[in-house]
């Protein structure tokens, strides 16, 4: 099964106000032209917020130099992301680190907020990339096709070699394995009563029907 590629020019881009544009091309950060076609860096955005011209609790999310707008959380979502984060938690012990709505640093251009990301202890958090992440999770309520196309190429195209799509409404998990550089190599669906098993971390599998959320 292969997904449509989407491209990050597909997603819902934030936009500046006439303002911010100001402290922006101020700074030296957009030119003020063609405020669409700005591409920005990880660097970019802290010195956004630092001159005000990006509130730190902006939910945006930064993708191929662009910063796109999250999606709004519904309660399932909530639910099933937290559910899912105590299970990882309460069986990973010392050596994962599980770690919920925080930034993946892919590339200077691309730093997008996975639901969850598990990497080894043994790594320092600055050093982890997609190819050094154990394992990638996007629960999805209305982004499903986001997370199935523009997502999916994002984490194959550097190289995340374990990328799940958790369907809440469809009660199943999207397992994206062997990335290249345009897709993954493999894509198949586990249902809410199979076990999935990460391929870094063998003692966590995950069975959805297990998690309150989801049954």
């Amino acid at each position: 099964m292969k997904s449509r590629v989407a491209q990050s020019d597909d997603l819902p881009k934030h936009v500046f106000s006439t303002e911010n544009t100001e402290r922006l091309v101020a700074a030296g950060i957009a030119t003020g032209v063609e405020e669409e076609a700005a591409r920005f860096t990880y660097d970019d955005v802290f010195e956004m917020m630092r001159i005000g011209a990006l509130d730190p609790d902006a939910k945006v999310e930064l993708i191929d130099g662009r910063l796109v707008e999250m999606a709004p959380e519904g309660v399932p979502r909530v639910r099933a992301k937290m559910q899912l984060a105590r299970s990882f938690m309460s069986r990973a012990g010392e050596a994962v680190q599980v770690i919920v709505d925080s930034t993946l640093r892919l590339s200077a251009t691309s730093a997008p907020d996975p639901d969850l990301y598990l990497y080894a202890s043994a790594l320092p958090l600055d050093a982890i990339d997609g190819a050094s992440v154990g394992l990638v999770i996007e629960v999805a309520q209305a982004t499903l096709a986001r997370d199935l196309t523009a997502k999916a190429e994002l984490y194959a195209r550097h190289g995340v070699r374990d990328y799940w799509v958790v369907d809440i409404a469809a009660r199943r998990i999207v397992v994206h394995r062997d990335p290249n550089e345009a897709a993954y190599g493999s894509v198949f669906t586990a249902t809410a009563d199979e076990l999935v098993t990460p391929l870094a971390f063998p003692h966590l599998p995950v069975r959805l029907s297990d998690l309150p959320a989801i049954r």
